[in-house]
């Protein structure tokens, strides 16, 4: 690798990483008064989305590589891409991804409840993979093309795999990394303010509004954020934070707002749920994201 990164360098870069992923996709969309006012779910916007996050992704693994200069296989290794040398290892990705369904023990608890599971009565999972893979929505969400991730992949490779080798290589230690590199993921979506203001009418009661539900999102995204820079520090690969970014897409935020209508039990059961899971996802943290489990990781030093 490249000899240290001044600290300044590396956190001015990783603001630029932050600014282009965001900025692509204004410059795409326009500054016309109508542009501004769309849906996050127009085609339009979602379009541009699409088109702005790829285009970014080329763009910052690439400042990356002038920033860091490695060898090609070191590159991989630094941004976490390296593919599984065996299958075992390819399992033991999975483990964090284990760890985070144990944190959703509570809403899963509901959805069982609910009969919602695949292969439970009310699932319709032929309906769902067919709204991902052929509406825009569904796309943004969750796919590109045929079989990539898009917002999980393109969010965790460029606030993790290009970020975390960058204050790595500027000598910070893995506490400052894991707790700063999410502030800049944070702020990347502050941009939702502009748009939830206009939906909401434009007005001075929107602009509070709005200001309280980024805020809000910045602090859930922040949270979100440690997590999966931990797991990607620990386990040294993109893959397994990809897979938890995908399930929380797919799970949501935990909505009580229904539990008046639910049985005595059924609330009892979902409540004991939501602490069990918080107790095993404390438990486990350590053990799911060993990095012994995957041959070690370049960013986590051995016990």
């Amino acid at each position: 690798m490249a000899d240290p990164l001044p600290p300044l360098m590396a956190n001015l870069a990783c603001f630029l990483f932050a600014f282009l992923y965001v900025a692509g996709i204004y410059v795409l969309q326009g500054d016309s008064q109508q542009a501004r006012k769309l849906s996050r779910d127009h085609p339009l916007v979602i379009k541009n989305r699409i088109k702005s996050v790829i285009l970014t992704s080329c763009i910052v693994p690439a400042l990356v590589w002038l920033l860091l200069s490695p060898s090609q296989s070191k590159f991989a290794q630094a941004l976490g891409m390296t593919i599984p040398d065996s299958a075992s290892h390819a399992l033991c990705i999975l483990s964090p991804l284990l760890l985070t369904g144990v944190l959703f023990l509570g809403p899963l608890c509901q959805l069982y409840f609910d009969q919602t599971l695949v292969f439970q009565k009310y699932a319709n999972v032929t309906e769902d993979i067919k709204h991902i893979f052929t509406t825009l929505v569904g796309q943004r969400n969750y796919v590109v093309a045929s079989a990539s991730l898009l917002a999980p992949a393109t969010e965790e490779f460029v606030f993790r795999s290009c970020m975390i080798p960058v204050l790595h290589q500027a000598g910070y230690s893995t506490t400052y990394i894991i707790l700063v590199t999410p502030l800049y993921f944070g702020l990347a979506h502050l941009h939702h303010l502009q748009e939830n203001y206009y939906r909401l009418g434009g007005d001075r009661t929107a602009l509070m509004r709005a200001a309280m539900t980024s805020l809000c999102q910045f602090i859930y995204t922040t949270l979100f954020g440690w997590y999966v820079t931990f797991v990607f520090m620990r386990h040294g690969n993109i893959w397994s934070p990809i897979l938890c970014h995908s399930f929380c897409n797919l799970m949501g935020l935990p909505d009580l707002s229904d539990m008046a209508l639910r049985t005595k039990t059924e609330q009892k059961v979902i409540y004991g749920a939501y602490v069990l899971g918080l107790l095993l996802f404390i438990r486990l943290l350590y053990t799911l994201t060993n990095p012994a489990l995957v041959g070690g990781s370049l960013y986590w030093p051995p016990s």
